[in-house]
Formats: C-alpha cells, structure tokens, sequence
C-alpha cells in the first residue's frame, strides 16, 4: 500500500514536470521568438490589416483604411505583405511595405480577388478569384502574368519547395483538400473524405494544417501530404480555423471562436503537436483572424522606413 502511495506521487509529480516544462518551453520560445503575425481585425463591418508581436504585443495598425482590407500574406524575405482589399467596390490584390507604406493594387477587373499567398521564391503570388465559383490563379509578384490554374478551388497553399500548391474545393459535394503541381500538372487528393479547409504546408513540406468539422465543432488538425497520420490538434469546445505554421515548424498559429459567425474570435498559438496553448489576442469590441507569421525576425521602424533584421542588420526598403 504505502509502495503504491509513493509511486502514484512520483507519476503525479512526474505529470506536472512534464506539463511544466512544456509550458515552460512555450513561454521560453515566445520570449525569444522575433518574429511578428500579421492579422485581420475586423470590427462593425471594416478590415483592417495589423501586425503584432510573436507574444501578442505592440499591436499596430497598417491598412487605416475605410475599405475592408483582409487576407494578408507575408512575402518570403518578409519586407511586403500581400492582401485582399474592397476599397474601390470590388475586392482585389493589393501589395504594401511590411511598415504598411506604399499601398498598391496589383489586380484590376470585374471579378473578386482574395486569399493572396506568395511562392516561396517570392516570384509569384496565388490567389482566389469569385466569379460565381471559386478558381485559383497565379500572376507575377507585380501583378502582370495572370493565369488560371485550377477550377472549383479556394484558400491556396504553396509548398516550401515552390513545386505544389494545396487548395480547398468542393467539387466532389464537401471540402476536401487537394494539391496541385505549380504547373498546372499532377492533381492529386491529400485524402479521400477529408473535410478541409485552409491548408497549410509545415515548413519541411511533410505535414498539412488545415480545419474540419468535428462534432459540430470545427477543429484544427495535421496530416501528412500523403493523406497518412491524421492527428486532431484542438479539442476545446468552440470552433478553431485558420491554421498557420511558424517558420521553425514548432509552433501553430490559429484562430478560436464560439459560433460560426466568429464571435469573440481570438488568436491562439499552439505547440505543433497541439499540447501547449496560449491566447495571443484578447477579446475586443471586433474579432482577429487570418494570421500569418513573418518569415523572419523583423521589426519595423516608422521613423526611419527601414526594416530592421532584429539587432543585426537595417535594410532600406526599396533597395
């Protein structure tokens, strides 16, 4: 009896090292992490782009702009952010200096654009177009080039090697999540019956990130790029979505919410394996979504218009 005490506290204190030290390495991991997420607020019908520390701090406004502005999407050497704007009626592409200088269009026409996501090379950018369903399309990084790639699809993903791009589609009735060759080329399903939406390449490109119902909820899970090892990562109640990896692959980035019409939406890091959470965003009169990590320590000076390589290097923008 007292040998079966003692061995249920040291599983007991064994727990809560365990569970310590994984908080521990969370807290630890924020503390030195430079890299910033950038996000969309939303409040009584208006976007807004922001940008906020990888802990949640130094929020900053960088649209400030009465037209919904939305979908931002970090360029690959983190000095532009890509996204969606409906500033003059019809949503379209536009592209900005990570400081939020220099606001462009680069997409013109009838047609709604959204969900931008740079190459990795930072070459091209793909995107969503709505002309009464869904297609993905591909133009150059300044906007010229456009091409149609795929029918039927949404929320494009590119792989960190710049070969595949996974998407949503409905074509077979429900959401699943495809891949596709940057080509045009190779179309495969990642997994028969898989309910998905807002894939998201890890940065080693083996595993998916992406949302799907699960008992009324939606939840955020992993897959590997082969349909193999399915793992849910949420389990509270509420509804969690748009799933974004840190550059180092340890972290996920995501969003949590209590009703499908995104009310009280927060965001939430998680350790990749889904056992560290930690709220990032507070609750405010409007909700934060679609974050998307830098994908370098960068820091941005208004004063000086330069984006600063944390404490090692400043580059002029435009250079």
């Amino acid at each position: 009896m007292r040998f079966k005490l003692i061995l249920g506290h040291l599983l007991f204190a064994g727990l809560c090292v365990c569970l310590t030290s994984g908080e521990l390495w969370l807290g630890s991991a924020l503390a030195f992490n430079t890299n910033r997420i950038v996000f969309t607020f939303w409040k009584h019908g208006d976007g807004e782009v922001y940008v906020m520390d990888a802990d949640g701090r130094n929020r900053e406004n960088l649209t400030n702009h009465p037209g919904y502005d939305f979908d931002p999407d970090w360029s690959p050497d983190g000095t532009k952010i890509a996204f969606g704007s409906g500033r003059n009626d019809v949503f379209q592409i536009y592209v900005m200096d990570a400081d939020g200088e220099n606001q462009m269009r680069l997409t013109d026409g009838p047609r709604q654009k959204r969900e931008p996501d740079w190459s990795p090379d930072g070459s091209k950018i793909a995107f969503t177009v709505d002309d009464g369903v869904s297609h993905i399309g591909v133009m150059d990084a300044d906007g010229k080039n456009r091409v149609r790639l795929e029918n039927r699809a949404s929320e494009p993903s590119w792989s960190p090697d710049g070969r595949q791009i996974a998407f949503a589609t409905s074509r077979n009735g429900d959401h699943e999540i495809f891949v596709i060759g940057a080509d045009g080329q190779g179309l495969e399903r990642v997994k028969h019956g898989l309910r998905g939406h807002s894939p998201s390449f890890s940065p080693d490109g083996r595993r998916i990130a992406y949302y799907e119902s699960h008992e009324g909820f939606r939840h955020i899970h992993s897959v590997d790029t082969d349909g193999k090892n399915r793992v849910r990562l949420t389990h509270n109640q509420g509804h969690h979505s748009h799933p974004t990896w840190s550059p180092d692959g340890q972290m996920i980035a995501y969003v949590a919410y209590k009703d499908l019409f995104f009310g009280d939406a927060t965001i939430h890091l998680m350790t990749a394996d889904g056992k560290y959470l930690k709220q990032l965003s507070r609750i405010r009169d409007g909700i934060d979504f679609q974050p998307d990590f830098s994908p370098v320590g960068l820091a941005v000076s208004h004063s000086s218009k330069t984006a600063t390589i944390w404490g090692k290097i400043k580059i002029p923008f435009g250079q």
